[in-house]
């Protein structure tokens, strides 16, 4: 008998969208529970570290972001078959993960003041956001199949992290993975900010129609309220950055 799986999450994309999206994917009957942000103070003591998301398993609770991604995605195959597939889809994940860290932090970081939200937010505007876009395009372009696992040409991807980019290239075989679906939800909440942010990207504009058709919903997925900032679940690591000077 297959094990009873629940995610607990609030109703919102964030950091379960991911999970819900690989469980949908691989078919995978799960309870999707939603805490209204109310509820939370009361809900917030019999969370794992007091934060979500986190899944139950047979009544068992485990927490931490990338774990579950990796479980759920291990569960639906969509790791990689070969151990190299699996190795890069890791640093994907890894990278990804950095990278929506930046993009959440001027909205929660309670050690940031307005000058430094603002700066940091510019800079996400400037630099990060177009060369995570720019990145992703040029890998899809290298792809024959119109996944990041993209065939045998060799597939090289480097995504902006704070401090450091890691590149890997090895030649993978076609096929969708939970870096695919990583990518599109990262995208997708990209797009719910400034829907026209992917326009001059036409091979990102294909991977999202291939990922999820825009004319179609995940099957069973209920109506999530779009991205937002939502109560934090726990304060950002590393100190603040210095405030722009002013004149």
């Amino acid at each position: 008998m297959a094990p009873k799986l629940k995610l607990v999450y609030f109703n919102i994309r964030g950091r379960g969208e991911l999970i819900r999206l690989i469980l949908h994917a691989g078919a995978i009957t799960f309870t999707d529970e939603r805490i209204p942000y109310e509820e939370w103070a009361q809900c917030k003591n019999q969370a794992p570290n007091g934060q979500v998301p986190y899944v139950e398993v047979d009544g068992k609770q485990y927490g931490e972001v990338l774990p579950i991604v990796r479980f759920v995605a291990k569960k639906c195959a969509l790791q990689g078959k070969r151990e190299d597939e699996q190795f890069y889809v890791e640093i994907l994940l890894e990278q990804i993960h950095k990278f929506r860290d930046q993009l959440i932090r001027p909205k929660i970081d309670p050690l940031l003041n307005k000058g430094q939200k603002q700066y940091l937010e510019k800079k996400l505007q400037e630099e990060a956001i177009p060369k995570f876009l720019n990145r992703v395009e040029e890998a899809l372009k290298l792809s024959r199949s119109g996944f990041i696992l993209g065939g045998e040409v060799s597939t090289s991807l480097c995504l902006p992290l704070a401090h450091t980019d890691l590149c890997l290239s090895v030649p993978l075989p076609g096929q969708m993975t939970v870096a695919d679906l990583s990518i599109w939800d990262t995208v997708d909440a990209l797009c719910s900010q400034k829907p026209d942010i992917i326009a001059v990207f036409p091979k990102i504009l294909e991977h999202r129609g291939r990922i999820r058709p825009p004319d179609q919903d995940m099957p069973k997925n209920p109506k999530t309220k779009p991205e937002q900032a939502g109560p934090p679940t726990g304060p950002p690591t590393g100190p603040p950055p210095a405030a722009p000077p002013t004149k």
